[in-house]
C-alpha cells in the first residue's frame, strides 16, 4: 500500500503481537486459577469442595442434574470464594502487566549503560540527519555509538516517548568505504524507529515479564514436598505447549519486524538489494533468533507487497490464541459465578467471541483485498482460522476431553464454515470503496460469524448432545427421508438469526457493488413456481411429517437444477436458491394449511431448513458460469427480498393438535462418569475425611499399644465426635456402601470402647470384632478410592 493511502492496513506484527498478548494473558489465568482454587490447603480444590457439599458432579460425559437445587447450593458454596478468587485472578494480570511496564521504561536505560553507549561523533550528525528526513520521522532518535561491536551494524530501540539508534563503530569505516551499505543499515534502523519499536520492546518486556513473574514460581510450586493442587500430567503438558506457543509468538513477532524494515528499506533507496551482504546465522539461531532467514528476507526485498498477504501460520496462531484466551477468560469468569445458566453470561461471551473472531477474519479480508485476489489469499488463511479455533479449544489444559468421532465431525464442519465465511469476507473486501462500506461489512462479518461459527463450543459436547437431544428426536421419525430433513431442522435451532446470516452472504456483495442480478432474480423466480408445483403434486397425503420432508427434497432439487442451469456467479447462485426457498415454504404451508393450522411440525415452518440446505446447494451447484451483465441500481429490490425471506423464518402458522412432536424427551437419568466423580469426592475433602478418621483411630490404637486404659478412653471420646460428623457420601454406590459400613463399625466399637475403658463395664469381645471389621472396611474403601483414582486421571 502506498504512504498516502487511507487507511493504512495493519501489519502482519500488529497481529503477531496481539497473539502473544493474548496466549500470555491465558496462561496467566491458568497459572494465577490454579492458585486461587488451593492456595493454603494441601489437599482440597474448592471447586471440587463445592461439587461435593451440592451433591453436583460435573465430570466430562457433560451430564446436566436437572436438580436446581443442587446448582444453586453448588453456586451458593462458588460465591462463598468470589472476592479470594477475583483477588487472585485480577492480580495475575496487574503482576504480569506491571512487571513488564517496569521492564519496559527501564530497559532503554539498561542497555545504554551495559552497553556503554556514547554519543556519535560530530561527523556523522549531518549524514544521519539527512536519513532521518528520507525516512519521514518528523522527531529524530537519539543516535549513539557502540565502541564495543566492531562489525557494521546497530540497532533500534526505546520506548514509545524516546527512542534511540545505537550504531557499532565498525559503521564508521563501512560509511567510508561502501557508503550505500551504511546508507541502507541506517535506513533499516530508521524503519523500527518509524513502525515498531515501541511493539518490539513491548514484547520483550512482555515475554521477560511472562518468564519471570509467572512461569518460574509456578514451576517452583509444581516441586514443593506438598504441591499447590491437583495438576495432571494432561495439565501440565498442556501448560508447555502454552508456553510454547507464548515464546512462538514471540519470535514471529521479532521476525516480522524484520521484513518490514527490509520492505520500507527497498522503497527508500528503489534498490531491491540494498544490503550487500545479509548475515548468515546457524540452525539454532534460524529456529529462534529474531532474524528470520536471508533467503526469506530476499523474497521480501524481492516482492514487498508480499508482506500483505495474509500467512497459513500467522492466522493459525492468531485464530489459537483467540480460543485458547477466550476459554481461559470463560473458566476465570465461571470461577467467578458469573459465567453460568441462568443469566445472560452465555450470550455476552459468544458475542464478545463473535467481535473477536470477526476481527481477525475482518483483518485477514483487509490485507488480502490489499494485497490482491490471488489463488488462496483467503483459502489458505481461512482454512487456519478454522483449523485454530479447533487446535485452540483442544489446547484448553483446563478443559481436557476426549475426542470423539462426532466431536471430529463436528470440528471440521466448523473448520470447512471457517474457511468459507473467510473466503466470502475477503471477496467482499476487494469490493469496498468507502468507509461505510467497510463498517457494513464488518457488521455483517460479525453476525455471520456469531451464527455460523459461535456454535464452537458445542463441539466439546457434541457426542452427548447427538446422544441426549440428535438420537431421541430420529427415533420418533420412521422414514429414511424424513430422518435427512429433521436433521437440519433440529441442528438449526437458531432459525431467525440463522436466516439473517444467510440473507447476508448474497445480499451483501450486492450492496457493495450496487447491483442487482436480474438473471439470477428471474431464474429465482420461475425456480420459485417449479418449486411450488413440485409440492403441490407430491401433495401431503400420506402422514405429514413424511410428506412435508419429500415437499423439502422437491425443493432442493429444484435449487440445484435451476441453480446449475442458470450458470450465474455464486452470489447470483444463493439469490436464486433464497427465492426458490421462498416459494418453496409458501407452497408447503398452503398444502397443509387446515383452517388456520398445518397438520406437520415440518410444515411449520419449512423455512428452517430451506435456507440451509439451498445455501449448500448453491455453493455446489452455482458459480460455474460465466459472470453476466448485472443491472446497476440502488439495492432496494436485494433489500427488500433479504427482508420478506427472513420474515417467513420469523413468523410461521401453528400446529394442530395432531402433529407430530419432534423434539427430544427429558432425560430419563443424569449419568455422569463415576471414576471422575470420586475423583473429585477425593480433591473436594473426601480424602481429608478419611485421614480425618484414621489420625482419630491411631490415638485409640495408640493407647491400646501402651496399655493405657485412660489413653484408650480418651481416644475413643475423641474417635466419636468425627466418625458422625456429616459429609456427602462417595457418588459411587460400592465405595459408599464400604465407607458407611466402615464408619458404623468403628462407632460401634467406639461405644464398646467407652464402656470397657471410661465407664468400667464388662468387655463382652465386640469392641475388637467391630474395630477390626471398620478396619477391614475402611481399607477397602481406600484401595477402591484408588483405583477410581488412578481410572479417573489415566
Amino acid at each position: 500500500m502506498e504512504e498516502g493511502d487511507r487507511p493504512r492496513v495493519p501489519s502482519g506484527t500488529t497481529l503477531r503481537f496481539a497473539s502473544l498478548v493474548l496466549l500470555a494473558v491465558a496462561t496467566t489465568l491458568f497459572v494465577f486459577g490454579q492458585y486461587a482454587s488451593v492456595w493454603g490447603r494441601a489437599t482440597s480444590l474448592d471447586n471440587a469442595r463445592c461439587q461435593v457439599r451440592s451433591g453436583l458432579y460435573l465430570t466430562s460425559t457433560l451430564a446436566v442434574d436437572p436438580d436446581e437445587s443442587k446448582w444453586d447450593g453448588y453456586r451458593a458454596c462458588m460465591a462463598t470464594f468470589l472476592g479470594t478468587r477475583a483477588v487472585w485472578l485480577a492480580g495475575g494480570l496487574v503482576l504480569l502487566f506491571a512487571v513488564a511496564l517496569l521492564i519496559y521504561a527501564l530497559r532503554p536505560a539498561w542497555l545504554r549503560y551495559r552497553r556503554n553507549l556514547v554519543p556519535v561523533p560530530e561527523e556523522l550528525d549531518a549524514p544521519l540527519a539527512e536519513l532521518v528526513a528520507e525516512a519521514g520521522l518528523t522527531t529524530a532518535p537519539t543516535f549513539l555509538l557502540d565502541r564495543a561491536k566492531v562489525r557494521a551494524g546497530g540497532v533500534a530501540f526505546g520506548t514509545r516517548r524516546r527512542k534511540y539508534v545505537a550504531l557499532n563503530v565498525g559503521m564508521m569505516a563501512l560509511r567510508r568505504i561502501e557508503p550505500e551499505s551504511f546508507r541502507a543499515i541506517v535506513l533499516h534502523e530508521l524503519a523500527h524507529v518509524r513502525n515498531d519499536v515501541s511493539i518490539t520492546y513491548a514484547t520483550l518486556a512482555i515475554w521477560r515479564a511472562f518468564v519471570v513473574a509467572i512461569l518460574t514460581p509456578y514451576v517452583i510450586t509444581l516441586f514443593r514436598p506438598m504441591p499447590v493442587g491437583y495438576v495432571s500430567y494432561a495439565q501440565i503438558g498442556g501448560l508447555v505447549l502454552l508456553v510454547l506457543l507464548v515464546f512462538a509468538a514471540r519470535v514471529a513477532v521479532l521476525r516480522a519486524r524484520e521484513k518490514h524494515a527490509d520492505a520500507l528499506v527497498v522503497r527508500w533507496t528503489g534498490d531491491p538489494a540494498p544490503y550487500r551482504l545479509l548475515p548468515t546465522s546457524g540452525r539454532f539461531r534460524r529456529w529462534l533468533g529474531h532474524h528470520p532467514a536471508p533467503a526469506s528476507r530476499e523474497a521480501v526485498m524481492r516482492d514487498p507487497k508480499s508482506l500483505l498477504r495474509p500467512g497459513f501460520w500467522e492466522t493459525l496462531g492468531s485464530a489459537v490464541a483467540v480460543q485458547i484466551a477466550w476459554w481461559h477468560a470463560a473458566a476465570g469468569l465461571r470461577e467467578l459465578t458469573w459465567y453460568r445458566a441462568g443469566n445472560e453470561s452465555f450470550l455476552v461471551m459468544r458475542i464478545v467471541w463473535a467481535v473477536v473472531v470477526a476481527g481477525l477474519i475482518g483483518l485477514i479480508a483487509w490485507r488480502g483485498a490489499a494485497f490482491g485476489p490471488r489463488r488462496g489469499t483467503f483459502a489458505l488463511p481461512g482454512l487456519a482460522v478454522g483449523l485454530g479455533l479447533v487446535v485452540g479449544d483442544r489446547l484448553d489444559v483446563l478443559n481436557l476431553l476426549p475426542i470423539t468421532p462426532h466431536g471430529v465431525i463436528a470440528s471440521t464442519a466448523l473448520a470447512g464454515t471457517a474457511t468459507l465465511v473467510t473466503i466470502w469476507a475477503g471477496h467482499c473486501a476487494t469490493l469496498v470503496r468507502t468507509r461505510w462500506h467497510g463498517w457494513f461489512l464488518g457488521l455483517s462479518t460479525a453476525v455471520i460469524t456469531f451464527t455460523l461459527l459461535g456454535w464452537f463450543n458445542e463441539i466439546r459436547a457434541a457426542e452427548a448432545l447427538w446422544r441426549n437431544n440428535i438420537v431421541p428426536v430420529l427415533d420418533l421419525v420412521d422414514a429414511s427421508v424424513a430422518k435427512a430433513v429433521v436433521l437440519p431442522y433440529v441442528l438449526n435451532f437458531n432459525r431467525v438469526p440463522s436466516a439473517i446470516s444467510l440473507a447476508l452472504l448474497w445480499l451483501v456483495p450486492l450492496v457493495l457493488r450496487r447491483e442487482f442480478p436480474r438473471f439470477a432474480a428471474l431464474a429465482g423466480v420461475l425456480g420459485g413456481v417449479l418449486a411450488a408445483a413440485a409440492v403441490v403434486l407430491l401433495g401431503s397425503a400420506g402422514a405429514p411429517l413424511e410428506a412435508t420432508a419429500w415437499q423439502v427434497v422437491a425443493v432442493v432439487v429444484v435449487q440445484l437444477v435451476v441453480v446449475a442451469a442458470a450458470r450465474v456467479d455464486r452470489v447470483g447462485a444463493l439469490l436464486t436458491a433464497w427465492l426458490i426457498g421462498m416459494g418453496g415454504t409458501t407452497a408447503i404451508w398452503l398444502t397443509h394449511l387446515n383452517g388456520t393450522q398445518v397438520d406437520s411440525v415440518l410444515a411449520r415452518q419449512p423455512h428452517q431448513v430451506l435456507p440451509v440446505l439451498g445455501t449448500v446447494a448453491a455453493l455446489v451447484a452455482g458459480g460455474y458460469g460465466l459472470q453476466r451483465a448485472q443491472t446497476r441500481s440502488a439495492p432496494f429490490w436485494a433489500v427488500g427480498i433479504a427482508v420478506a425471506g427472513v420474515a417467513l423464518a420469523v413468523w410461521r402458522p401453528v400446529a394442530d393438535a395432531t402433529a407430530a412432536v419432534i423434539e427430544p424427551p427429558p432425560p430419563a437419568a443424569t449419568e455422569i462418569n463415576t471414576d471422575q466423580a470420586v475423583n473429585t469426592w477425593i480433591f473436594g475433602g473426601g480424602w481429608d475425611r478419611m485421614m480425618a478418621v484414621v489420625r482419630a483411630q491411631d490415638k485409640v490404637f495408640a493407647g491400646v499399644r501402651a496399655a493405657d486404659p485412660a489413653a484408650i478412653a480418651a481416644g475413643c471420646e475423641q474417635l466419636g465426635p468425627v466418625l458422625r460428623e456429616p459429609f456427602p457420601l462417595p457418588p459411587d454406590p460400592r465405595i459408599a456402601t464400604t465407607w458407611t459400613e466402615g464408619l458404623r463399625a468403628m462407632e460401634n466399637g467406639t461405644r464398646s470402647c467407652l464402656v470397657v475403658f471410661r465407664d468400667a463395664g464388662k468387655d463382652d469381645g465386640s469392641m475388637s470384632s467391630e474395630f477390626l471389621k471398620g478396619l477391614d472396611q475402611l481399607e477397602n474403601t481406600q484401595n477402591a478410592l484408588i483405583e477410581a483414582q488412578k481410572r479417573a486421571v489415566s
